[in-house]
């Protein structure tokens, strides 16, 4: 039977049956675009219209969460999902605190510049949390927001998340201004926001310097019904995607140098768009994901973690995003490990547009090994010690940046724990 025939024997079952046809529309729903952002995102913001308003603008906001089974990979919550989270606790911030309101009378916008996340521990799979959101301090021409996934089971704080916000066609001063009716003074920035804001100035002076400018800016249906619930409860094409990269990338020669650069490609689809009609920023993170997965097959970094019996987990990630990428547009993402420590991999990852090779957006990541080091890795592939490459400036910034933020959290909590 052709494609033609099953089309034609779908729309009759279809037509006989009305439910049928119901949730073939919520199936295709549901594999074109991302029906729960947008279902949470009108309720938090309806959410935040009965609750009462924040009259301290700088005033810390927490909302409840839970990790459900479409959040997590490897059992635990999936790293992309802190970021789409955090979405959500700025969106009911900002609609408690009158920022949101105070944006549209002005004719301005605000967008995500840069995010920095330091995981702590994960949340495993039915954890109840708690987002607590405030803005910590601003400049003139953006707002640093922290936020923090606590723990409902034992109050430790899991993940800490600085979020840089720019504003567009105003100001931060000109917003509180406006909202409070005065001149708001700026606090005091703390020493680990410092040292985040210090590797941004850095990341951004090397991609001009390296570019030279800087620039603004399909799916089948599915006729059985029971696959709506699993596409509804799971994220069904993370783990597709995932096998086939790693299929794809075990057949190909492997790699002569094992810490050089290696690409995958990748196209906008509507299931990655956000409410601005551009990619989601928690989409960059889960791009990065399948990066990581085609350069540690392809270099055969996966072997040596199974004969040494070590794993790897993301420690840290910091984002910066430069022009946003839009529907169907192509692009690259270029991975390569900058250097290592005694503990962790450090990875540079690249958005680079197809159309034009502009970096769209620039990631590192820190992957903490587990039961090994780095250099016995490098030197079980290599059959040789690998010398570590210089530092960059600006990951010297963001290693402090994490070194900083590690104590701040710990002497505030009192535990005793190891460094991520």
């Amino acid at each position: 039977m052709d494609s033609h025939n099953i089309f034609y024997h779908v729309c009759l079952c279809c037509r006989e049956d009305p439910v049928l046809w119901g949730f073939a529309i919520l199936l295709a729903l549901f594999c074109s675009i991302d029906v729960w952002y947008y279902l949470r995102t009108m309720a938090i913001i309806l959410q935040a219209w009965f609750l009462p308003p924040v009259f301290d603008v700088t005033g810390q906001q927490a909302i409840g969460g839970r990790v459900l089974l479409q959040d997590i990979d490897l059992c635990h919550m999936n790293n992309a999902r802190y970021l789409r989270e955090c979405d959500f606790a700025r969106l009911s911030l900002y609609a408690r605190n009158g920022v949101l309101k105070t944006i549209r009378a002005l004719g301005a916008n605000i967008i995500v510049g840069a995010t920095t996340v330091r995981y702590r521990r994960a949340l495993c799979v039915g954890e109840a949390f708690e987002l607590r959101s405030r803005i910590v301090t601003w400049d003139e021409k953006s707002f640093y927001l922290e936020q923090r996934f606590v723990s409902c089971k034992d109050g430790m704080v899991a993940a800490v998340v600085y979020c840089k916000q720019n504003v567009l066609r105003c100001s931060p001063d000109k917003i509180l201004q406006h909202l409070c009716k005065r001149k708001v003074e700026v606090p005091e920035f703390p020493e680990d926001l410092k040292h985040w804001i210090s590797f941004i100035a850095a990341s951004s002076q090397a991609l001009k310097a390296e570019s030279g400018r800087e620039k603004s800016e399909r799916m089948m249906l599915w006729v059985v019904s029971g696959l709506l619930v699993v596409v509804g409860s799971f994220d069904v094409w993370y783990f597709l995607r995932g096998t086939w990269i790693v299929i794809r990338s075990l057949l190909r020669e492997p790699m002569r140098d094992v810490v050089g650069e290696q690409v995958i490609y990748g196209r906008v689809l509507p299931h990655d768009l956000d409410h601005m009609g551009h990619m989601n920023n928690s989409r960059y993170l889960r791009e990065c994901d399948f990066a990581r997965f085609a350069y540690y097959t392809h270099n055969r970094m996966y072997k040596a973690f199974r004969a040494l019996r070590a794993t790897v987990v993301v420690g840290a990630s910091t984002i910066r995003y430069r022009r946003s990428l839009a529907l169907w547009e192509a692009f690259e993402v270029r991975s390569r490990i900058v250097a290592w420590d005694e503990k962790s991999f450090y990875v540079e990852q690249r958005f680079v547009s197809k159309s034009d090779g502009f970096v769209s957006a620039v990631m590192l990541c820190r992957q903490n090994v587990i039961r090994s080091t780095p250099e016995k890795i490098l030197e079980f592939l290599c059959k040789k010690k690998v010398e570590c490459p210089d530092i960059p400036e600006d990951l010297q910034h963001w290693i402090k940046y994490i070194s900083a933020s590690s104590q701040a959290l710990r002497a505030e909590s009192g535990l005793e724990e190891k460094t991520k």
